[in-house]
């Protein structure tokens, strides 16, 4: 695996407005500047982990934090509520989950550790991050309250995924 590490600061994102828990950053330029991605850049997949991430906020009243993205992740699902259909599984976006310590919930661990993600390349162009509490609904931050996230981003280095030609931004 090839692998890079990303830091991500919400007052960086392109759409910031009033809203640090649903963010954009636009992630291409990373081959301008680290050497080995450029092998990766036609690769249709990546592997991606939340290694850090912190609020500031402490009122939002989570148990846990979510933090999802807009790309497919083929082999994720998450829960949701009975509708017309009889199945309770849809496809999910979640790539990781931050216990927030809150002394009104029970852990099973209050740290937090997780773990990779399969997602088509995150290092394609925009990429947007929304941040929800355990039952979907987006935190109540403002840009008084920015997040800092660090993600590692993964690749395969399998031979047909190397050499590809290059697309210039």
């Amino acid at each position: 695996m090839e692998y890079f590490d990303i830091l991500i600061n919400s007052d960086d994102a392109i759409n910031v407005v009033n809203t640090p828990h649903i963010t954009t950053f636009n992630l291409g330029n990373v081959y301008d500047f680290a050497p080995n991605a450029y092998k990766f850049q036609q690769a249709d997949y990546c592997y991606v982990k939340v290694k850090f991430f912190e609020v500031k906020d402490t009122a939002h009243g989570a148990g846990v934090i979510l933090i999802n993205i807009n790309n497919a992740l083929p082999n994720s699902a998450r829960t949701e509520l009975l509708s017309a259909s009889p199945k309770n599984l849809t496809q999910s976006g979640l790539i990781g989950i931050v216990p927030t310590s809150s002394s009104s919930h029970t852990y099973s661990s209050n740290t937090y550790d997780n773990d990779f993600v399969k997602c088509s390349n995150i290092l394609n162009g925009n990429i947007t991050f929304t941040l929800t509490n355990e039952t979907g609904v987006n935190l109540s931050l403002n840009t008084n309250k920015p997040f800092t996230m660090l993600l590692c981003v993964a690749f395969e280095k399998e031979a047909d995924l190397l050499n590809q030609p290059i697309v210039n931004y």
